[in-house]
Order: C-alpha cells, then structure tokens, then sequence
C-alpha cells in the first residue's frame, strides 16, 4: 500500500515539476518576444521624433476636403521633396477626426488616430468641449504588416487593413 501511495505522489509531484518548467519556458520565450517588438519599434519612435522635431518643411501641400459635413483638409509634408508625412483633419458636427501618417524609408510606418466625439452637435447650446471623447490609436507597421497597436479596438487587425487602404488613398491624391 505505501509503495502505491509513493507511486502516486511521485507521479503528481513529476506532473508539477514539468507543467513549472513548461510555465519558466514560456515566459523566456515572452522575453525575447518583447525585446524583439521593442527593437522593431525603436526605429519607428525615433523617426516619429526626428519628423515631429522639423521646424522648416520644404514644402507643404495642402488639399481641402468635403467628406464631412465641416470639411476638413489634409496635408502633405516634403522635406528635400521626399514625402515624410501625412495629415489628415476632418470635421463634423458630432466631432472630428484626426489620423497623422508617418513615413520611413518611403514606407508607412505608423499612423496615430484620434476620433473625438462631442458630448451634443456643435449648434447645440449644450455643447461643452470640455465633455467631449478622445479615443486615440497607435499602429506600427512593417513592411505593411501590424507589428503592434496601441489603443481600445478589438478590430484593430480589420482596422489595420483599413488603415493602409486609406494611407494607398491618400498617396494617390497627393499627385
């Protein structure tokens, strides 16, 4: 009976020994995941600053657009005739929109969205900007591949792709 009783706890206790190494694994493995993206994003953020940083473009082109119903307008920023950024502003009488595209290597790399919504219409006497609702995102791209986003979707994958039609659509409008 004992030598059964020994039998089972060896085996339970070999059972938790292998599901701990398993559990140790996965988090090195996490690790080097993370110290990755951090690598692939590193190059992204100091783009991001050193465009946000440049005080005198070379040019700027502006369009005006009517795809909302306060119009808005988008911008392309050239510096040494090389397309660096877009920006894109629309309004509207519920909120406004504002997506910003950033450029490395003459590939989209990251795009920050902001969609504010107003607490009434802006013809309202109970507008208050001060209760309206900002929702930003983050999204860095890789050779046209989300490697990471930041923000409160869950269809951020299918936004994504959204994203990068847009970004195809707007290059296309600059010529």
């Amino acid at each position: 009976m004992n030598k059964i009783l020994l039998l089972i706890l060896f085996i339970i206790f070999s059972t938790f020994n292998v599901f701990a190494q398993k559990q140790k694994d996965y988090k090195r493995v996490e690790v080097i995941v993370s110290k990755d993206l951090e690598n692939k994003l590193e190059p992204i953020k100091s783009n991001f600053n050193r465009i946000n940083s440049i005080k005198n473009w070379s040019k700027i082109k502006e369009i005006e657009t009517d795809d909302s119903t306060e119009g808005g307008f988008i911008n392309y920023y050239f510096l040494n005739d090389k397309l660096e950024k877009i920006v894109v502003r629309k309004f509207g009488e519920s909120g406004q929109y504002l997506a910003e595209y950033y450029l490395l290597n003459h590939k989209l790399s990251f795009v920050f969205e902001q969609d504010t919504t107003y607490n009434f219409s802006l013809y309202w006497k109970e507008f208050d900007d001060k209760k309206s609702k900002i929702e930003d995102s983050r999204y860095y791209f890789e050779d046209r591949k989300l490697i990471h986003f930041i923000g409160k979707s869950k269809n951020y994958k299918t936004e994504s792709e959204n994203t990068l039609v847009e970004f195809d659509e707007l290059i296309k409008m600059k010529k």
